[in-house]
């Protein structure tokens, strides 16, 4: 497995991730030229699946044609809901075979759409390469794949297409909350998006395309992204996490086998740790329709991530 998510792999997909942010881009401009509004979030969405599906499949899952995009987003939205749903059976193990709110059926229902779609691709895959009579190594599909012809008791069919549930279930939704809430931070806030476009053309210069080696130097660009996770962090609860042992903290008796979650939403709003802790500190953008940035709807939306109640929409204009 380490081959397969190591460092080097890692900058040898470079190229592909600036591709899909080429991709982003030009779509961006498109909508410019038009005078239309970009759904920054169903924008965001597409880049961050096309990105792991070609990643990984080697090929765009968001088909521009095609509902897939649309369709994944929902099941995924689904999927993360019903896990941030307030379940009686996680307080009441008993109730767990009961499934009294419907919870894991729900579940069941989603997560069995989205290993349908991974089990056609993988065995068509398969199919390819028995066609062919050889390995190939283009993707992270071949990569496991040459993995389970070597010891198919690390890695098999199954074991493959439940992590990549777990990777696109939990790459995509967090991601595109993360990107849709830091564009509705820097539009809520015109003094931050001034100076982060400053620092760019300073740095990158004018209409020049922002590497991933440029990083290191834009600390405001960097200070803009852990903002946007300390107000909104994607996974407001973190992971839950279960006690080993009987646990004393801050004077509360935590039990063995208990489900702690850790507020993370809450840290970084609280007072007693931050000045102003609800202020937002740290290609130019207009609302649709006109709304002050001070009125901007910033209201969220309950689930295991942290989502805006209102899609962003807004219209890039040229600089």
């Amino acid at each position: 497995m380490e081959q397969v998510f190591s460092n080097k792999t890692l900058v040898a997909n470079q190229a592909i991730r600036h591709m899909k942010v080429q991709d982003l881009l030009a779509d961006t401009h498109q909508s410019s030229l038009n005078g239309e509004a970009v759904d920054v979030g169903r924008a965001a969405f597409k880049t961050t699946l096309n990105l792991l599906s070609t990643t990984i499949f080697s090929v765009d899952l968001a088909d521009p044609n095609s509902d897939t995009a649309r369709g994944y987003k929902e099941i995924v939205w689904n999927v993360m809901k019903e896990i941030g749903r307030p379940n009686l059976a996680d307080y009441f193990p008993v109730l767990k075979k009961v499934d009294p709110q419907r919870v894991r059926h729900r579940l069941a229902v989603h997560f069995g759409k989205i290993l349908e779609l991974f089990d056609r691709m993988v065995s068509q895959r398969l199919h390819l390469r028995e066609v062919c009579g050889s390995k190939t190594n283009k993707d992270v599909l071949d990569a496991l794949l040459n993995i389970s012809e070597e010891n198919s008791e690390e890695m098999d069919k199954t074991k493959i297409e439940r992590l990549f549930l777990d990777l696109f279930v939990a790459g995509t939704d967090t991601t595109t909350a993360t990107l849709e809430w830091a564009m509705a931070e820097l539009l809520h806030n015109p003094e931050a998006l001034s100076t982060a476009k400053a620092e760019l053309e300073q740095v990158i210069g004018k209409g020049n395309p922002v590497q991933e080696s440029d990083i290191p130097r834009l600390p405001y660009l960097q200070a803009i992204v852990k903002e946007t996770l300390r107000l909104h962090p994607a996974a407001p609860f973190l992971l839950p996490r279960k006690a080993q042992v009987d646990v004393e903290i801050s004077g509360y008796i935590i039990p063995k086998g208990a489900q702690v979650l850790v507020n993370a939403w809450a840290i970084g709003r609280d007072r007693r740790s931050w000045d102003n802790a609800k202020s937002f500190r740290a290609f130019s953008w207009k609302l649709e329709d006109g709304p002050k940035p001070v009125d901007m709807d910033m209201d969220d939306k309950f689930g295991i991530t942290l989502q805006r109640a209102h899609p962003l929409r807004a219209v890039p204009i040229p600089v």
